[in-house]
């Protein structure tokens, strides 16, 4: 009888020792669970993270290749104008809607701009008279000190400046002393201030070979060249075509420099000065017919991320400029 109860009681641990046993187990199992999910979530996030950060770079490189495609697939025989590439005459953003995200693009050719490496003296200080409304004082200070920077040896013009005057500022650095590569660069030019560069920035580029493409630069451009009020309305009126409007299909051109003078003239009916202005900007290499740079923007969505692409690409499809946001 005694080894009976023996047994029960011993029968009794055993099942009780099992149930801990059991309940010890679930628990470091749920534990173990916790840490686990706590491990991996954070990891799932950031993959996903990461997934849509790469779609996204993804499809602003994908605005970027349309951009550039809208260009070179752009095939004219020797000029361009507004309705090749630009019909509104400013930024064009196009939106594509895709099915993980939306990017939009936009381009316009920089030969429709000063180029601040190449353009003389009297040209630059006309520019920050017209596009950035200075006095003739300030615009003449200005342009020496661009004209300084650019330009080898330390000797200063007058009211230009070296790197004796930019060693003297805190940060100091020296004068560059050659082309600009960079429009940001012009920021560290004595006299810009943000307020004057924020006026010109899109009015300026550091490519091209300095000539104007006649068919795409807006009046500011056009007079900064030398060219009176009345010559420059005149080349937009005829740039216009009967509608009054640039970038459509009723848009007027000029298809070769050389012709310049003689279009305008039969359409327009130039007074002998303007004829001259406009003889003797063309005689001077400061116009062309034909963009070879161009400076496009991208911009991307998809879920939270957003990236923006700055770039400047030529017609051989070579990227000059690529700053990604």
């Amino acid at each position: 009888m005694n080894w009976r109860k023996q047994c029960l009681c011993r029968f009794r641990i055993n099942k009780g020792s099992v149930l801990i046993l059991a309940l010890w187990s679930l628990f470091f199992l749920s534990a173990l669970a916790l840490a686990i999910a706590a491990y991996v979530h954070p990891q799932l996030r950031l993959a996903g993270r990461f997934k849509d950060k790469v779609t996204v770079c993804y499809l602003a490189e994908s605005g970027v290749k349309k951009a550039m495609a809208q260009i070179v697939n752009t095939v004219m025989p020797g000029y361009d104008t507004l309705k090749e590439f630009l019909p509104s005459g400013k930024y064009d953003f196009r939106e594509m809607g895709v099915a993980e995200g939306e990017f939009n693009y936009a381009v316009v050719d920089e030969e429709r701009k000063i180029n601040i490496n190449k353009s003389s003296y009297d040209i630059l200080e006309r520019f920050f008279e017209t596009a950035a409304g200075l006095t003739p004082q300030q615009a003449g200070d200005i342009s020496a000190c661009i004209m300084d920077w650019r330009e080898a040896g330390e000797k200063a013009r007058k009211n230009g400046a070296k790197s004796s005057y930019y060693q003297s500022l805190d940060p100091p650095y020296p004068c560059k002393n050659k082309d600009f590569e960079l429009l940001d660069e012009v920021l560290l030019v004595k006299g810009v201030t943000p307020d004057i560069f924020n006026e010109i920035k899109d009015r300026i580029t550091v490519y091209g070979t300095g000539a104007v493409n006649i068919n795409t630069a807006d009046k500011l451009v056009l007079k900064s060249l030398g060219m009176s009020d009345s010559l420059a309305d005149k080349i937009i009126h005829f740039r216009n075509g009967s509608d009054g409007i640039e970038g459509t299909s009723d848009d007027n051109y000029f298809s070769a420099v050389e012709n310049i003078a003689t279009i305008l003239q039969a359409a327009e009916k130039l007074k002998q000065d303007e004829l001259n202005q406009l003889t003797n900007i063309v005689f001077s290499g400061l116009l062309c017919v034909r963009s070879n740079n161009f400076r496009g923007e991208s911009s991307a969505k998809a879920a939270k991320d957003y990236v923006r692409v700055d770039f400047v690409f030529n017609r051989d499809k070579t990227i000059k400029f690529w700053r990604e946001e």
